[in-house]
């Protein structure tokens, strides 16, 4: 007996839950290769804005500089990114995540929680950045935190949940206080580095490592 035929939406699409198996497969496999290049071109548009950030050390960088720089066309950037805040948006995110993991890497030769954590609070920005390059995120961080602060929050997630592990093992061994959440005494100790990031930026602040690392071990180990 002869299937009938799929129903028709809108525009003589058919509906996706009337696909036939091998329909179903072909759009799946469709699908899996726009997203392939879709990739490929949101990371090649990325990688220019990286390579922008390195050369000249501030985001004043154009959208044509980034489609000349990426060899991709500037139709093909409308199509990923709605604007060059988007583009600001993902180099930012990658920047963070990419310093997540260098942190991570540097908190795991530490055995000692409170050790741990120190080196996150003392190594908020990843030294392998220049002073410029720092300059700019910490810049930009203040502009998208006031301007797109769920967009913020979702870019710092990485950091946030980093220090939390190292917070909650610190808690189960007695060294971290009980009295806050373990999340909340991340989002405390991430923002208390990014302002000195910022304030040593904007001159407004003089504490180093070394203190602010006093100030944050004093919170942290509780009331005495």
């Amino acid at each position: 007996m002869t299937k009938a035929s799929p129903k028709r939406g809108k525009a003589g699409v058919a509906d996706a839950d009337d696909l036939s198996g091998w329909q179903q497969r072909a759009l799946d496999r469709s699908l899996v290769e726009a997203r392939r290049r879709a990739l490929d071109k949101s990371n090649g548009f990325v990688q220019a804005a990286m390579a922008l950030l390195d050369e000249t050390g501030n985001l004043n960088f154009t959208v044509q500089d980034v489609v000349d720089r990426s060899k991709l066309s500037l139709r093909s950037f409308y199509q990923t990114f709605a604007s060059k805040g988007d583009l600001l948006l993902a180099l930012f995110e990658e920047c963070i995540t990419a310093t997540a993991a260098w942190q991570r890497d540097k908190m795991e030769q530490q055995d000692d929680p409170i050790e741990q954590i120190r080196v996150f609070v003392t190594n908020h920005w990843a030294p392998k950045l220049s002073d410029d390059v720092v300059r700019a995120l910490a810049l930009y961080s203040m502009t998208l935190s006031s301007t797109r602060p769920d967009d913020y929050a979702r870019a710092m997630e990485p950091e946030v949940a980093l220090v939390q592990e190292a917070i909650e093992r610190g808690i189960a061994s007695g060294q971290v206080r009980d009295d806050i959440g373990s999340r909340r005494l991340a989002e405390i100790l991430l923002n208390t580095a990014t302002a000195a990031v910022r304030g040593n930026i904007l001159h407004t602040g003089s504490e180093g490592p070394a203190d602010m690392w006093a100030f944050c071990l004093g919170g942290i180990s509780g009331p005495r």
